[in-house]
């Protein structure tokens, strides 16, 4: 991304230069889109006010039970929270957030957020060992005592859609608890649309006519979600030191498919690679980043490859015994001639091109066919007329000459045909006052 489309957020304070956290770093009082159900940063989109405005409903009239599914991720137990903070402190309420726990373990969390008994009383008091019996009993004369005072009691079963049959029965016995023609407790089930499947099961038939509101919470509008990640944003502080892009908004908004707890992951991660950055605008290209880390991409560095090394390691030693490994090493010292022995590797050149190595085996080649025809000059110079020029064997064994024949001796009469006797010549005597060299006649003119 070219560096005149940033804008470079200067720091709160010099100590937030050093500081990894980008909320020290952008002036935030707070994580904006932490990964939590605090009611604060509730956000009220279409779907939201809807079942929102149903939930305190129902509850303001005392209906008994209601139900809240949507998926994974939409809000429901913020949603919930909400609610039960519009209602006021003189309600008190019980969140069973754990959906594998036997019935005892449910009563006992319930008198525990209702305030009635700490912690330590359900490991070592006296409602360690009570049976569910005895712990119903004992919220039910706790709920009586709240009616002269003019509050109520609600619980609500988070993840409901993974409780068991049973759980949800003996959930059912608690919304029959009345007094003077009143409900003493109020029971919202939330949880996945898995739910509605298993409360048309027969065991469950029961407490499903027992539901009197029935209320789905869908996905954020994608058109919604710029406003959603500004909110956020206003509640931790960070409007005039931080803000979102419209295409980033946009690509997070395709990203998350406007589930409230993606975009935060998503809105999180892209502030840190602000942070990284140094920016004040969020852009697309930071959310893309952030998308890809968060799915364990990340940018990869290039990085050299190690070259392989190919060692050209001289062949073994040939047999000097045999014709074959005659031959072969005349071969091999022909062409350890022209390319030595040296490591080499992908994409390097030769220290000898090509074509010496060509003139190498051409070298070869002639030394085979000299000691051929070395071979061929021997034969014949051994040869007799009556005995035939025998030819040499074929492949690698004619490189090797065979036992030479004896040598004929010859006979007196043929050395003296070969070589006839030249009779001697007589000397010249010449007198003194002879006649000169030029006069005297020559051997062939005497008669």
């Amino acid at each position: 991304m070219p560096y005149y489309n940033r804008t470079v957020q200067p720091p709160a304070s010099l100590k937030a230069l050093g500081d990894p956290i980008y909320e020290a770093f952008y002036g935030l009082t707070e994580q904006p889109f932490a990964i939590t159900t605090d009611p604060r940063f509730f956000y009220l989109s279409a779907s939201h006010q809807r079942a929102f405005s149903e939930l305190l409903n129902g509850l303001r009239r005392r209906e008994s039970m209601m139900l809240l599914t949507g998926d994974s991720g939409t809000g429901k137990t913020t949603l919930c929270r909400a609610v039960l903070q519009t209602l006021g402190e003189r309600t008190f309420s019980a969140m069973i957030l754990n959906p594998y726990m036997a019935g005892a373990e449910v009563l006992r969390i319930v008198l525990r957020d209702f305030g009635l008994v700490s912690n330590e009383d359900l490991r070592r008091g006296a409602l360690a060992s009570a049976d569910v019996p005895q712990l119903l009993d004992t919220l039910e004369g706790f709920l009586k005592s709240l009616m002269p005072l003019g509050s109520h009691a609600v619980i609500v079963m988070d993840e409901a859609q993974s409780l068991a049959p049973a759980i949800l029965d003996q959930i059912r016995l608690l919304t029959a608890l009345e007094h003077n023609r009143q409900r003493l407790v109020q029971v919202v089930l939330c949880g996945q649309p898995g739910l509605l499947n298993t409360l048309k099961a027969e065991p469950l038939h029961a407490l499903n006519e027992r539901i009197t509101r029935r209320v789905e919470l869908s996905p954020l509008p994608l058109d919604e979600i710029p406003a959603y990640i500004e909110h956020r944003l206003g509640v931790a502080g960070g409007l005039e030191s931080i803000r979102f892009d419209p295409a980033a908004a946009l690509a997070i908004a395709e990203l998350s498919r406007g589930l409230p707890r993606r975009v935060n992951v998503l809105c999180d991660r892209a502030l840190q690679e602000g942070r990284i950055e140094g920016a004040s605008v969020i852009t697309p290209d930071l959310v893309k980043r952030a998308a890809r880390a968060l799915a364990g991409v990340h940018d990869p560095t290039p990085v050299a490859p190690s070259e392989p090394v190919i060692r050209v390691v001289p062949p073994a030693a040939p047999d000097l015994t045999t014709s074959d490994g005659l031959a072969e090493a005349a071969m091999t010292e022909a062409t350890l001639a022209a390319a030595p022995t040296r490591e080499l590797s992908f994409g390097q050149a030769l220290e000898k091109p090509p074509s010496k190595i060509f003139r190498a085996m051409l070298a070869a080649v002639a030394a085979v066919a000299v000691v051929g025809g070395s071979y061929w000059m021997y034969a014949w110079s051994a040869g007799t007329p009556d005995t035939a020029v025998p030819s040499p064997p074929a492949g690698p064994a004619s490189l090797v000459k065979p036992a030479p024949k004896p040598l004929p001796v010859p006979t007196e009469d043929q050395i003296n045909a070969m070589f006839p006797p030249v009779a001697p010549r007589p000397a010249a005597v010449t007198p003194l006052d002879g006649p000169t060299p030029s006069s005297v006649d020559a051997p062939g003119d005497r008669n």
